[in-house]
């Protein structure tokens, strides 16, 4: 949930690939995934599985942190020429958590990152900032201020 009353516009770039690739539409991920396997080799060291997932939080007074709850994940494992992969997101979605799993290793494996994930990477952070930029203008339009209606 965005807090409205300390957001401030977070870029994609700022939230980082992890991000983009979480909340970007599936379809040109797999997209990309399926360009990518004709590239590299893929091994699955772990399938895609669902699990559920501790979410710490903090106190805001005391500073203390405790687990929110628990929230439904899936999580794979992946070898990309040789270079290991993780691939972790919220639901229930094996497709998104391997596709996640070898942008990482492409992203982690030490050598140049290829041009495809680079553009893919740029493309969708721009679409995922706008929706979320949008989602938050429509939050704004329900905010109340109270100094107003005691003018009233």
């Amino acid at each position: 949930m965005v807090d409205v009353t300390n957001h401030r516009n977070l870029s994609t770039a700022e939230l980082g690939s992890d991000y983009t690739l979480c909340e970007c539409e599936l379809e040109p991920l797999k997209l990309l995934v399926a360009q990518l396997e004709q590239l590299y080799t893929v091994s699955i060291r772990k399938h895609p599985s669902v699990c559920l997932t501790m979410i710490p939080a903090e106190d805001s007074l005391e500073q203390q942190k405790f687990y929110l709850g628990e929230a439904l994940t899936t999580e794979c494992e992946v070898l990309v020429d040789g270079h290991p992969g993780f691939g972790l997101c919220l639901g229930d979605e094996p497709v998104r958590a391997y596709s996640i799993a070898v942008v990482d290793a492409l992203l982690h494996s030490g050598n140049a990152i290829p041009d495809k994930v680079e553009t893919f990477l740029g493309e969708q952070s721009k679409i995922v900032a706008r929706r979320d930029q949008d989602e938050f203008d429509l939050i704004l339009q329900t905010q109340v201020d109270f100094k107003l209606m005691e003018e009233a």
